[in-house]
């Protein structure tokens, strides 16, 4: 008797035209608030055992890849300038393994077209770079590139700063000459690890209703089935 009052206050919920949806948004609601504070937990963690701090990485620590050091009088390029050399220049940082990494920053001038800019990443020791595994940089009023990554292990990185086109150059002038991990200023604080941005609130509006609609026509599709059985 009991289950039978259970059940039939259950569907006098759900009879209600919104009642899937506004269930819906509430699972998502808390998933969202779950997952933020697993992500605080976690770099709260990280920050106390020191795998996530600031760090400045020289340019000199970079493994380069069609980008050569400019030298006053060659190629009209001041010193300190990087230039490239081909068509797929590559910045290399082989091992972060040891280190939890959530942005990657700098601030560069260009002296010609720099076109596309992105951060391919690797997950595991010995894999590939993949177009499955890039992000691109968001640009700060105050001209830094600000690469976010998602929060998994990273074990490598490989900076793409320019595309440069066929048969001409481009020079990059970072200042500092450094690249830097988790800067201070590009990390979440407190409450940033509950606010969605708007896309990600597009996705907590959107998705938790299409899911009340998918089930709410299931659950049809379910009675014209028992219906039938009868």
């Amino acid at each position: 008797m009991k289950e039978m009052t259970w059940k039939s206050r259950l569907n006098r919920l759900f009879a209600h035209r919104f009642a899937l949806p506004v269930l819906c948004w509430c699972a998502a609601l808390v998933f969202w608030l779950v997952q933020g504070a697993v992500a605080f937990a976690g770099d709260s963690s990280a920050k106390a055992k020191g795998t996530l701090t600031e760090t400045s990485i020289p340019i000199e620590s970079w493994q380069l890849a069609e980008l050569t050091w400019g030298e006053p009088g060659e190629n009209s390029a001041p010193q300190g300038q990087l230039i490239t050399t081909g068509g797929d220049p590559q910045m290399i940082l082989e091992d972060v393994s040891g280190r939890v990494v959530r942005t990657v920053s700098y601030n560069v001038e260009f002296d010609g077209d720099s076109r596309e800019m992105c951060l391919y990443y690797t997950t595991k020791t010995g894999d590939p770079y993949s177009q499955d595994r890039r992000v691109f940089p968001k640009v700060l009023a105050d001209g830094t590139y600000v690469y976010t990554l998602p929060r998994t292990q990273i074990v490598a990185l490989r900076l793409d700063p320019c595309s440069p086109d066929e048969n001409k150059t481009v020079g990059l002038t970072f200042t500092p000459q450094n690249i830097t991990l988790n800067a201070a200023s590009t990390l979440p604080g407190g409450a940033d690890y509950f606010i969605p941005t708007w896309y990600q609130l597009f996705g907590l509006i959107v998705y938790p209703a299409l899911a009340a609609a998918a089930l709410d026509w299931l659950r049809a599709v379910g009675r014209q089935l028992a219906k039938k059985k009868q």
